[in-house]
């Protein structure tokens, strides 16, 4: 799955990690509330996830039904890099800042980034002592 997803197309394989494998009409009557859009869309969107090999497709009782051809981890990986390379020059610090900075996280949000990073710290730090 070399090929960005919309936003849309994102909450189709959100919908397909959780309940796969769906036809279309399944996957357009599991789409949050919000998407007034019509099961037609949906299937034009699947089949274009298709060309983009970010699902796959096989036929069951003759209705095609749709599974992601990636794992969600993976996705999130690749996303989060792309977002990273696009809006941060594929560097962290500058996007976490920018969060601290602009009031986005909230005093428990930054309490869990404190744990991570000493986490993290601590496990790079014993992993030098048995080099």
């Amino acid at each position: 799955m070399g090929t960005k997803l919309s936003t849309l197309e994102w909450e189709i394989m959100e919908v397909l990690w959780a309940l796969s494998p769906l036809s279309a009409s399944e996957v357009h009557e599991k789409l949050p509330e919000h998407h007034n859009c019509h099961v037609k869309t949906v299937r034009s969107l699947l089949n274009r996830m298709l060309k983009k090999e970010a699902v796959s497709r096989e036929k069951k009782h003759g209705v095609w039904v749709f599974t992601p051809a990636m794992e969600r981890e993976a996705s999130l990986v690749m996303e989060s890099q792309s977002f990273l390379q696009r809006f941060f020059g594929a560097q962290p610090v500058p996007l976490i800042a920018h969060l601290v900075e602009n009031d986005m996280l909230s005093s428990d949000e930054l309490d869990e980034l404190r744990a991570l990073i000493n986490e993290r710290g601590n496990n790079l730090a014993g992993d030098k002592t048995h080099e």
